[in-house]
């Protein structure tokens, strides 16, 4: 069962990096302009879909409409230079909007017993998935990356599953000391620190292979980068972890056999691509 499971992975993960390379290596824009917002949006869907499960109530639909639509404006902001400028206006607009959207909201839906857990908890959703996951689309077109940005974008996601299948690997092999037990039983210390290593590896032959794509990393100072991006990767996986132990679900969803949801797929990200931003 556990090497079938390992197989579905290894497929649907091979499947998804060779959509992801095609998206950044050709006619990138208009794939990554669908892409991010979709995963976004059905990865809120289904953090509020866990929620459900659990018996919390929350704006699923307008919540996910607004995180699409913040997702998608975004995007088509920063992909232009002269448009990019009103990108901070934008960001405390929907700010304002998330917050007085969801207060509003409830003034009108007076069937609920816990009306302060609703608005509460979808305005975590709306933070913890769209907002974090936009950090995605400002390294993508940040002014530094100079063009480049794509393969910014290829450095952030093969160091943060890397750090997943080298923890994974070596938590497999060489795991007897338990991460943190009550939130997800199966890590290991040992996989904790094979993961960190793995990602400095990547790192570091990366940047080696990449030089002028990634000039605007300061190679000496690259291996703490891919240690900090580690660690918070497995603090990401961590999260959804206890969001899923809390609310008694195994995977978040059932789109990419053998991984899960979107929210599956994208927990570790929405904590480095912030990381990696700043």
């Amino acid at each position: 069962m556990a090497q079938s499971e390992f197989v579905l992975r290894g497929v649907s993960t091979l499947v998804l990096w060779a959509s992801v390379l095609s998206v950044l290596l050709t006619g990138w824009h208009p794939g990554y302009a669908i892409i991010i917002p979709v995963v976004g949006g059905i990865a809120l869907w289904e953090f509020f879909g866990a929620l459900h499960h659990k018996g919390l109530r929350t704006f699923r639909k307008s919540a996910s409409a607004g995180g699409v639509f913040y997702l998608l404006v975004s995007w088509w902001l920063l992909s232009d230079r002269d448009r990019a400028a009103y990108h901070p206006t934008f960001e405390l607009v929907c700010l304002l909007a998330f917050l007085l959207g969801v207060l509003s909201r409830q003034v009108f839906d007076r069937s609920q017993s816990t009306p302060v857990v609703t608005m509460g908890v979808t305005l975590l959703g709306m933070l913890y998935v769209p907002w974090l996951l936009n950090f995605v689309t400002r390294i993508a077109y940040h002014p530094r990356a100079e063009g480049h940005g794509h393969s910014l974008i290829l450095y952030l996601l093969l160091v943060t599953k890397i750090t997943d299948i080298g923890a994974y690997l070596t938590g497999r092999v060489f795991g007897k000391h338990k991460l943190l037990p009550e939130v997800s039983p199966k890590k290991t210390w040992e996989g904790f620190f094979g993961g960190l290593a793995f990602a400095v590896i990547a790192s570091t032959l990366l940047v080696w292979a990449l030089p002028g794509q990634l000039g605007m990393l300061q190679r000496p100072w690259t291996p703490l980068l891919a240690l900090a991006l580690a660690v918070v990767s497995v603090v990401g996986d961590l999260a959804e972890s206890v969001v899923k132990r809390d609310t008694n679900v195994k995977d978040s969803g059932h789109i990419f056999p053998g991984i899960g949801g979107a929210l599956d797929l994208v927990d570790s990200v929405l904590f480095t691509a912030p990381v990696l931003y700043l």
